[in-house]
């Protein structure tokens, strides 16, 4: 992976990158709720705002555009919650239909799914607690780091091991794993999704986000490349486009955040 810096402000947005898809394809979800087809949907609910858990109920902004595609195709969502690294193979063996769960189109998960256009831009950033802020006056002292921290099996892991050859990767089940272990001094700085570092960030008064985009990352849906999926491929790529154009994805985002990180000039 190549890790690239933004050097001036970068706008989190999260704009909207969706376009139209093919027209027809053998067949639709299988699975029906009375006369309703079902759409099941595989996440990981403990990122938010993209995905997460208020008590019983899925809630975020892959939660609002799942019920909106479910409007769309008049089909009945069932999310089915595992853990990130089972939501693959779950695709994979038919278990579920789709994964919406804040996943980046990564090309090291290219040879196993295809994606749907992405729908949001992100990146990786690094959070630390504050009293360390001034350790990181430069964004190359993130690699010589002692201990980082980053969630198993995803791109974050794969930046950490790439970059930092020195450090030590300390690896977690979920983010909330890490954050304990940042907040006890476990580690010393962690690794994530930008939408992520930024709402813990203005959450917890003791930790900071570091002020560098560590990778160019795009959100998007994960979809078997099994031809029985073509259908509800080709239709979704053509309910995000239409979405897109008429400002319902626009709204859905803007409801969650817009976020403007200022990120130092490189030398």
């Amino acid at each position: 992976m190549n890790m690239k810096l933004i050097k001036n402000s970068l706008i989190f947005t999260f704009g909207l990158v969706l376009f139209f898809g093919c027209s027809s394809a053998p067949k639709g979800p299988s699975t029906h709720v009375g006369n309703m087809p079902t759409l099941k949907v595989g996440v990981c609910a403990d990122y938010p705002p993209v995905i997460y858990k208020k008590g019983d109920k899925i809630m975020g902004i892959e939660a609002d555009l799942a019920e909106y595609v479910g409007q769309k195709l008049d089909a009945k969502i069932i999310y089915v919650t595992m853990d990130f690294k089972k939501l693959i193979p779950a695709l994979e063996d038919g278990k579920i239909d789709i994964i919406m769960s804040g996943l980046s189109d990564a090309d090291i998960r290219k040879d196993e799914v295809r994606f749907v256009e992405p729908y949001m831009n992100s990146g990786l950033m690094a959070i630390v607690r504050k009293t360390d802020f001034n350790k990181f006056n430069s964004y190359t002292n993130i690699y010589k780091t002692l201990k980082i921290g980053c969630i198993d099996g995803t791109t974050g892991e794969v930046l950490v091991k790439e970059n930092a050859k020195k450090a030590k990767c300390v690896v977690f089940e979920n983010d909330k794993k890490g954050l304990a272990a940042l907040k006890s001094g476990e580690i010393d700085i962690f690794v994530d999704d930008a939408p992520f570092i930024l709402k813990d960030s203005s959450d917890n008064k003791n930790l900071t986000a570091l002020p560098w985009l560590l990778s160019n990352d795009r959100l998007a849906w994960a979809m078997s490349k099994d031809s029985h999926s073509d259908y509800l491929y080709y239709k979704l790529n053509r309910i995000v486009n239409h979405a897109r154009q008429n400002g319902d994805l626009r709204r859905i985002l803007n409801k969650y955040f817009e976020i403007q990180v200022k990120v130092k000039q490189l030398p």
